[in-house]
């Protein structure tokens, strides 16, 4: 009968682990001593659903305070490259504006490589998270 318990317990462990769908999203982290803004100017023809959603216009601004953080969800998956490239498809620049300092990320690869230099994760990388100092 113990045996059998273990069993059970390991069966479901494993259906756990295996059967969970993480959620994915991009988080900006503010980490400077100043509100900052964050946009994400979307190409005129955007498919992507979950940008679509969080966009006013044809961009999606992230007003962010001090020491908080804001994300956009884009449901059920994880980031690979692949789908971090179809991301940037519908994206036209990133710009990140503090009280001091303007960046803005024009080309895809620029883009590319912010996204895919902040994935994080252990097994399945399910966040991109983009600290702003």
């Amino acid at each position: 009968m113990h045996i059998g318990l273990k069993v059970v317990s390991i069966v479901f462990l494993v259906n756990v682990l295996t059967s969970c769908d993480p959620v994915h999203n991009i988080e900006f982290i503010n980490k400077s001593n100043s509100n900052i803004k964050v946009k994400l100017n979307l190409v005129s023809k955007n498919e992507n659903y979950d940008l679509m959603q969080n966009a006013f216009g044809d961009s999606i601004v992230l007003h962010i305070k001090k020491d908080r953080i804001k994300h956009i969800d884009f449901g059920i998956g994880v980031w690979d490259e692949k789908e971090i490239m179809e991301l940037t498809k519908s994206l036209k620049s990133i710009e990140i504006e503090t009280k001091d300092i303007k960046t803005i990320y024009k080309s895809k690869n620029a883009m590319n490589g912010v996204l895919n230099n902040n994935s994080k994760g252990i097994i399945f990388k399910k966040n991109i998270e983009i600290e702003i100092k």
